[in-house]
């Protein structure tokens, strides 16, 4: 079962740092081949701002933070995000870039409340985010 202790949490909020970090990656490469305007930009650097912020929160609060009965394994979810972390490294469209960051900071913020329903709700929008993504890629 996936988020059940301090550990599954802990990874958790290592993968939505690496996360992050792949989004500042491709936004500076939107920038510097000129993808995105300034507002977009802005608009994405808070998002990335808030997702560190809340994989913060998860360190800091991995004991309040563990899930009972959510029905993921902990390896589906961890690699569902690493998943995300790799598309967004190659992401071409701006609009699908943004889409995929809302609904990893929804998972990360449902994952801080530690609600089940939340969780699978977002995880699903990550997933159907990243088939998107991987056809577009094909």
């Amino acid at each position: 079962m996936a988020l059940a202790n301090q550990e599954q949490v802990e990874a958790l909020a290592d993968n939505i740092t690496k996360c992050a970090n792949s989004i500042h990656d491709r936004l500076m490469k939107a920038i510097k081949n000129k993808e995105i305007d300034q507002n977009a930009a802005q608009m994405i650097f808070q998002d990335e701002a808030s997702l560190r912020q809340r994989a913060n929160g998860l360190y800091i609060d991995a004991a309040n933070c563990v899930v009972d009965g959510l029905a993921e394994s902990q390896k589906s979810i961890i690699d569902l995000i690493d998943t995300a972390k790799e598309e967004i490294k190659t992401i071409k469209k701006i609009a699908s870039f943004i889409d995929l960051i809302a609904d990893l900071l929804v998972l990360a913020a449902a994952a801080y409340a530690a609600k089940p329903a939340p969780i699978l709700a977002a995880l699903k929008e990550v997933k159907e985010d990243v088939e998107a993504l991987s056809k577009d890629s094909q």
